[in-house]
């Protein structure tokens, strides 16, 4: 699946540790380790926010800490839409740019936007699950910052942990993930990074709400402590994959992601090849190291015949809810794992 993501048992066994009190020194010294590790996951040199809550929370509280009025959404799929619904609902006025399914909006088009002016913030998502389609976000951020106080918030619930992120080097203002995706951890946890700009404009802003007020983060952070009560348990199943992924390091992380991607698209060209009815969502410049989106005119009934044989996949998402299904290759998943469950797709092809 695209998330929730498999965890593995020494993950879950950290679920099982005696709670400790959220204001304990032991408690800081968690915190301190989880924010440091963060940072890296990141890329960026400030601390990273933890989040009782899913990615929308993130999501939420950089829309409501770092936009004013008039946003600009690059919208390469359903849940870039999202993103954009999520700033209307937030009282924001927001212009859509929009794609094909398996593209991204292309950089020139941003910047013709751009230069028409008006825009307080860009909104743009790293990787689209919907489509398996991976943006350029070193690119967006170097058109966002020709214009100066424009801030660029950006959707990685699907990349951060499979992929390379790099808040500072991309010039971005905020990059917002969840647990349960490439983290490979269970639901409940959401993290967002977030610059000094956006901390500046957060704090000329009113309406931020309380608990995902982005300046009570930023208070609470610097202490090693959480403005309310986390989610300890998780707390802990986070530092221990935070450990383990800097046993395994980023790049081999990374590598390992590219790899699975890899093998599913040679899978799928060797069965459209073989006239077996699926074909690939993404274009080859922008095909995703976490999901791949796979097109076919059986989705119900491959979904089922695998749920049959041991395994879930994801359905479509819109447009192309009824013709696509996906395939969540990201968090501690191997190629191995995903070759075996390519060998039972094939089967399932074949019998229908």
């Amino acid at each position: 699946m695209p998330g929730p993501t498999e965890v593995r048992p020494e993950i879950l066994d950290a679920l099982r540790r005696p709670v400790i009190f959220h204001r304990s020194p032991q408690m800081e010294e968690l915190m301190r380790r989880a924010t440091t590790r963060l940072g890296k996951v990141f890329g960026t040199q400030r601390p990273v926010h933890v989040i009782t809550g899913s990615g929308t929370g993130a999501m939420e509280l950089v829309i409501r800490g770092g936009t004013m009025r008039r946003l600009l959404a690059v919208v390469n799929g359903d849940f870039g839409e999202r993103f954009a619904r999520m700033a209307e609902a937030c009282g924001r006025s927001v212009v859509r740019l929009t794609c094909e399914p398996g593209s991204v909006v292309p950089l020139d088009q941003v910047r013709d936007a751009l230069r028409k002016g008006g825009f307080d913030a860009v909104l743009a998502t790293h990787n689209e699950t919907a489509t398996g389609a991976i943006a350029d976000m070193a690119g967006i951020g170097a058109v966002v910052r020709e214009q100066g106080d424009c801030l660029l918030l950006i959707d990685a619930v699907s990349s951060a942990g499979g992929a390379p992120i790099a808040l500072d080097a991309w010039g971005a203002d905020a990059v917002v993930s969840a647990s349960q995706k490439a983290l490979a951890l269970p639901p409940g946890l959401a993290f967002a990074a977030v610059s000094d700009r956006l901390v500046g404009r957060a704090k000329t802003l009113e309406n931020r709400g309380v608990y995902l007020d982005v300046l009570r983060y930023e208070e609470f952070t610097a202490k090693a402590q959480s403005p309310s009560t986390p989610a300890v348990s998780l707390l802990f199943a986070l530092d221990r994959q935070l450990a383990d992924i800097e046993v395994e390091t980023l790049d081999a992380r990374f590598a390992r992601h590219v790899a699975m991607r890899d093998a599913c698209v040679a899978w799928v060209e060797r069965a459209e090849a073989a006239a077996l009815g699926v074909s690939l969502v993404a274009r080859p410049e922008n095909r995703s190291p976490t999901v791949t989106c796979i097109r076919t005119k059986e989705r119900v009934a491959v979904l089922q015949r695998m749920r049959e044989q041991g395994y879930e996949l994801g359905g479509g998402q819109a447009p192309l809810t009824h013709t696509s299904f996906r395939i969540g290759h990201m968090g501690d998943h191997t190629v191995a794992g995903v070759e075996a469950m390519l060998d039972v797709l094939e089967r399932v092809l074949r019998t229908l």
